[in-house]
């Protein structure tokens, strides 16, 4: 196995939530609870000696690019002068030192776990510690008995994960968590999860030109609680101009008023919207929620049939992944507005002519009063495997880095490259605090693509077109239910 000096590098702010950040005060468990003016310490881990041990990662990759890589290590060669690089490389060498470890990729992908090396895990392998997992993939290896319940750390002698501190992201890990059993965990750990923010793409020449007299700054109307639907399907009309004269929207020859890709934005524009797939009973037990009685669930998926129908508004097509191709026409100058991911300025905006804004996903309506923010499900989450014979030294090892992570990289990575260095201007950093106070997930929505789920997770990008996907929804919302409930009996029997 390729031995490399590694760490899992710091995200910029991730998800609190099995809601969100404080931005939802509406939401339950909103925010990172811990609001110690003095930050903890690492004093529990004081005296560890783990005399070398090798802790070993399996790394699963992003979705094309190397996001999820580059978050968990960085080696001598990578120390290239960048100020994150520098910064992770020199937390691997504090964190080895202290508790006398050494770090070992022992697989590294552009690939899920569950397709690099579920059969192994299965058999019992030893030869993983970490599991730095792909949410979308890999979260059902919790229902196959492969990852430690992380609530019988003291039962192995490692009880060093503290993840109710405001390093860990304590309510995501809750929205993780169901019966008192722990499997996966998130913190300040995985560049994807920022980069995952779904967010809007706003060309700023063409929105001065025809835009900024009617309706003020962009910025403003964020502000001001008036970005919904209906002004982006109001501006998106105006901005449409048939450059080719034929009467017909073409993406080549026009001017168009919003690029949309139907694919998994759609669910992050859920989140936006203000949609919960969850409820919970009394007794606190996850209720499926994506049923015909969620009325904004209803009313998104109106709108958003609505929003792909209008003038001036190019849809790709459900469950078409076209991102590469709506970026690129937006980076060309011939849209006012594409929805996407925030990592898509790093991917596809470096050599754009134009300056833009980014701003949060529109609300629903102006009623919700606040904003909410999805995150791309490619990002890591990260548990220990079961079989693992280095338990201790891998607990300790994960509330290092979650630690140093926090307290080190993110400040370079969120508030001096993410706020700064992808986008254009200054003001563009108070949006994306917007985004991040704004962050949500729940129970459902989370455990959503393991395979007991009937494809929920890609029920509402294959449906949103649709005029009327009520029926769809009743008729599918009992599987959905009957799979929740095979979830929660499967961790029950854990």
């Amino acid at each position: 196995m390729k031995r490399i000096i590694a760490l899992l590098l710091a995200l910029g702010c991730l998800v609190t939530g099995a809601t969100c950040f404080t931005g939802c005060a509406d939401k339950e468990n909103s925010g990172n609870e811990n609001t110690d003016t003095v930050n903890p310490t690492l004093d529990h881990l004081n005296g560890l000696d783990f005399g070398g041990e090798y802790v070993s990662f399996a790394i699963a990759g992003g979705d094309g690019d190397d996001f999820n890589q580059r978050s968990i290590y960085v080696d001598e060669e990578g120390d290239d002068g960048d100020a994150v690089n520098s910064a992770i490389y020199a937390r691997n060498q504090k964190i080895q030192t202290m508790l006398n470890v050494e770090f070992d990729i022992a697989t590294d992908a552009d690939a899920s776990i569950t397709s690099q090396i579920k059969p192994i895990l299965l058999g019992g392998t030893s030869d993983y510690d970490i599991i730095a997992a792909r949410q979308y993939d890999d979260i059902q290896l919790a229902l196959e008995g492969v990852m430690l319940d992380l609530n019988t750390l003291a039962d192995e002698g490692a009880d060093y994960i503290k993840w109710d501190q405001e390093y860990w992201a304590t309510s995501y890990i809750d929205a993780l968590t169901f019966g008192n059993k722990t499997f996966w965990l998130a913190s300040d750990l995985c560049l994807r999860f920022t980069g995952g923010y779904y967010c809007m793409f706003v060309n700023s020449r063409l929105y001065n030109d025809i835009l900024f007299n009617e309706f003020g700054s962009i910025y403003d109307v964020v502000r001001n609680h008036n970005w919904t639907y209906d002004t982006l399907i109001e501006m998106s009309k105006k901005s449409y101009d048939d450059t080719n004269g034929n009467d017909t929207l073409d993406i080549e020859g026009d001017r168009v008023g919003l690029l949309l890709t139907v694919c998994d934005n759609i669910n992050g524009m859920a989140i936006s919207s203000g949609v919960m797939f969850t409820r919970y009973d009394e007794n606190g037990t996850p209720i499926n929620n994506v049923t015909t009685g969620n009325s904004t669930l209803i009313s998104f998926m109106t709108k958003c049939h609505e929003l792909a129908n209008s003038e001036g508004v190019h849809a790709f097509g459900a469950g078409a992944v076209a991102y590469e191709e709506a970026m690129n026409i937006f980076a060309a100058g011939e849209a006012m507005f594409v929805a996407g991911r925030l990592n898509h300025a790093e991917m596809f905006l470096r050599d754009m002519v134009d300056d833009y804004y980014v701003i949060p996903c529109p609300m629903l309506n102006k009623e919700q009063g606040a904003y909410y923010t999805g995150v791309h499900d490619s990002t890591n989450i990260y548990g220990i495997n079961y079989s693992s014979e280095r338990i201790p030294a891998a607990a300790a090892t994960l509330e290092a880095l979650s630690y140093e992570s926090f307290y080190s990289i993110r400040p370079i990575y969120y508030d001096s490259f993410l706020k700064f260095k992808y986008t254009r201007d200054d003001e563009a950093a108070e949006m994306i605090d917007i985004m991040h106070d704004g962050v949500y997930t729940d129970f459902v929505f989370i455990w959503q693509f393991s395979d007991v789920m009937n494809r929920l997770g890609f029920f509402l990008r294959e449906n949103v077109l649709n005029r009327n996907s009520t029926s769809a929804i009743k008729k599918l919302s009992g599987s959905w239910t009957d799979g929740l409930n095979e979830i929660l009996k499967l961790i029950e029997e854990m």
